[in-house]
């Protein structure tokens, strides 16, 4: 389950949401690393190590399905939760054709982040499902 050796990544444009993430993350006892996009993360020197990576779907240069593929080329498989703010039928198909892990929608209400990486986490990536859009009250 959560522990300081299991290393979450946050990839999003917005330091406000970053800072509030990895702070979030940091009172249930993860590591957590920030990135403000994906050559941030690409050059992450713990990518290796990592368990997930949060990410918006909406990144500026480098889109957050673009990221996706640079990290299946470079043969890292990490379990993806993709936050959204537009959870159509169209984002959930494009994000399950990209692999995502889970698709959430903002706000994240409740403990949705939270629950969702401990049950990766506890249990790994087979456990996910991109048919629940589980940010939605």
């Amino acid at each position: 389950m959560a522990g300081r050796g299991n290393l979450v990544l946050i990839v999003d444009d917005d330091q406000a949401v970053r800072d509030a993430l990895q702070f979030a993350l940091q009172l249930e006892g993860l590591c957590v690393h920030t990135h403000s996009g994906g050559g941030s993360l690409l050059a992450d020197p713990d990518l290796g190590r990592a368990r997930c990576v949060i990410l918006d779907d909406r990144i500026p240069r480098v889109d957050a399905f673009a990221l996706l593929r640079s990290l299946k080329a470079r043969d890292i498989s990490l379990p993806a939760i993709m936050l959204t703010g537009h959870a159509t039928p169209q984002a959930r198909a494009r994000a399950a054709a990209a692999g995502v892990w889970k698709l959430l929608e903002k706000p994240l209400l409740d403990n949705v982040l939270m629950d969702n990486i401990r049950t990766l986490l506890s249990t790994g990536p087979a456990s996910g499902s991109i048919d629940t859009i589980a940010g939605v009250a």
